[in-house]
Formats: C-alpha cells, structure tokens, sequence
C-alpha cells in the first residue's frame, strides 16, 4: 500500500470531492480537548491539519509519522517549526516511546486497515498513550438508518475500489474502531456526524 503516486493531487481531490467538510471533522474539537504536551499525528498524509495544531498547541511537541514519503514531504513543506518531527515509517513497525503521547490523532486513517490491522494499529497506539489521554478520529461512517446508510455504502464502496486500484489498498470494508478503543482502554467523551452520516468526528479519552 503506497499513497506516493497520488501525494501531489491529493489535496486539490479532495476539495474537489468534499470541499471543507473533511477538515470540519479533523478540526471539531480542538477548542475543547485538553491542552496537550506530547502530540502524535499518526497517517498525517499530506498535512493539511497539521497547522492548525501547531498553532493551536504553541507548547507542544508533535511527532508526525506516515508511510507515504511524498505525503510527508508536502506536510512538511506546511509547518516548518523546531517543535514537529517527521519520520517515514509503518506505524505497526515503528518503535515509538511507550506512554509518552498525551495526545493522539487519527484522520482518515484507520479506515484503511483490514480488522486484523486494525486492532494491530490501535493496540500500539494505545501503548504509544500517556496513562491519560486523549484521542481524536476524524473517518468515514455508516449510519444505522436505512436511506442514509445505503448511501454511505455506496459512496465509501467507490472509494475503497479507487483506493485498491490507485494505492493498493487491502481493505474492502470500512470496519468500525470502537471495540478496539474500548479494549485499549479509552470511552468516547463526544461525537459529531455530517452529511447524512458519512462523516464522523470523536473525541476519545483515558483517564
């Protein structure tokens, strides 16, 4: 799985197909969560948020990690300071200090595991957290009601066969998180959805 070949069209498609909507998740709760001191950014891409967490966070320390080379490079291109780190690595691979974050952030990330994979990610994330901490997801999502499901479905379907053929995706199914939250140890404080439900944004907490 590679997302280097579509790394420079990435953000213009995604403002072509959703305009500022996928932002409006990453950003839903920076005003209420915590302040933090130790930041990881895990599956940043191509950077767009990170930004606004620089600003956001003045006293913080933000590690960003993707295995998109070419996404990194973008992202760091967007916030040049002292205080955010980059490494190209496979966060299942990666050998990143234990308890040491008291802020994570996953953005359209786990959506592009397998459920193997998937319980693989957020069981290391979780070791990578602070004994107290904080989680925002920002993802795609099917919602329960018959209409507005049926249209997550087909939408999220399309985008998992671009995906497989574009970047080698695994996945073929968008395959709900929250259990593996629940066994790492962290309870949803919020949630907020849009359109119809296909959008999602959580803030998640161990405390």
């Amino acid at each position: 799985m590679s997302f280097d070949r579509l790394a420079p069209f990435y953000q213009t498609m995604e403002w072509i197909a959703a305009g500022g909507k996928l932002q409006c998740c990453r950003t839903a709760f920076l005003d209420e969560v915590p302040v933090p001191r130790r930041i990881l950014l895990a599956g940043e891409g191509h950077g767009r948020s990170l930004p606004l967490f620089v600003e956001k966070f003045p006293e913080a320390e933000i590690v960003v990690v993707d295995f998109s080379e070419k996404m990194l490079e973008i992202a760091r291109s967007k916030a040049d300071s002292e205080r955010v780190t980059f490494l190209h690595a496979d966060l299942l691979e990666w050998e990143g200090a234990q308890g040491e974050f008291d802020l994570i952030i996953t953005n359209f990330f786990l959506d592009c595991f397998i459920k193997e994979d998937l319980a693989k990610v957020v069981s290391k994330l979780g070791k990578l957290a602070a004994p107290r901490a904080d989680w925002l997801l920002a993802d795609f999502d099917i919602p329960p009601t018959p209409l507005a499901g049926l249209r997550s479905r087909l939408i999220v379907g399309m985008l998992y066969k671009f995906f497989r053929v574009a970047c080698g995706l695994k996945t073929r199914e968008l395959v709900p998180p929250d259990g593996e939250f629940t066994k790492a140890g962290f309870s949803r404080m919020k949630r907020e959805t849009y359109e119809w439900g296909l959008l999602k944004s959580e803030w998640w907490a161990r405390q």
